[in-house]
C-alpha cells in the first residue's frame, strides 16, 4: 500500500503566506509598487521588498543587493517594508552613482523625523565606512563609494 503523499508549499507559495502573515505596509492611496514575492531573481528584489514601479535593479553591482537585504531588516524592525524607490533609472545628478549601479534609494518619507534619524543611523552603522547613506526628507539614499 502506497503512503498518501503530502503535499509540500512550495517556495513561493510559503513565502507568499509568510508575507501575508508578517508584513502589514501602510501605503498612501495612489502608490503604484510592484509587490514581488517568492523569488531571488536579479530582475526583482526577493520576498518582503517592494519596488516602486519602472525601478530598475537588473545591474545593480552585487554590493548593492547586499545593502538591501541589509535594509530590509532595519525596515521589519521599524514597522515598515523596505520599498526601493530607484536604482539604475530615474533623473539624477550628473556623475551620479545610480547611473552605474552603485546607488539605490530607499522610501522614508512614512517614518517621523527621529524614526527617519535611527534608520539612517542604524543603515550607516550596518553598511561600514564603504558606503555613504545619505538621509533625504523622503528617501534615504546608499551609495558604495569607499
Amino acid at each position: 500500500m502506497k503512503p498518501k503523499s503530502r503535499r509540500i508549499p512550495t517556495r513561493p507559495a510559503a513565502a507568499l503566506l509568510l508575507s501575508a502573515l508578517f508584513f502589514r505596509p501602510i501605503f498612501a492611496a495612489g502608490d503604484e509598487l510592484v509587490m514581488l514575492i517568492g523569488t531571488h531573481s536579479l530582475l526583482k528584489p526577493p520576498a518582503g521588498i517592494a519596488a516602486k514601479k519602472d525601478v530598475v535593479l537588473h545591474g545593480l553591482d552585487s554590493r548593492m543587493y547586499s545593502a538591501i537585504h541589509k535594509a530590509s531588516r532595519i525596515w521589519i524592525r521599524h514597522g515598515r517594508m523596505l520599498v526601493v524607490t530607484s536604482g539604475l533609472d530615474g533623473r539624477h545628478k550628473d556623475g551620479s552613482l545610480h547611473y552605474v549601479g552603485l546607488a539605490v534609494d530607499f522610501r522614508a518619507k512614512y517614518f517621523i523625523p527621529a524614526t527617519r534619524s535611527n534608520v539612517t543611523r542604524e543603515l550607516r552603522r550596518s553598511l561600514g565606512d564603504d558606503f555613504q547613506v545619505i538621509g533625504e526628507k523622503h528617501h534615504i539614499h546608499v551609495e558604495y563609494d569607499p
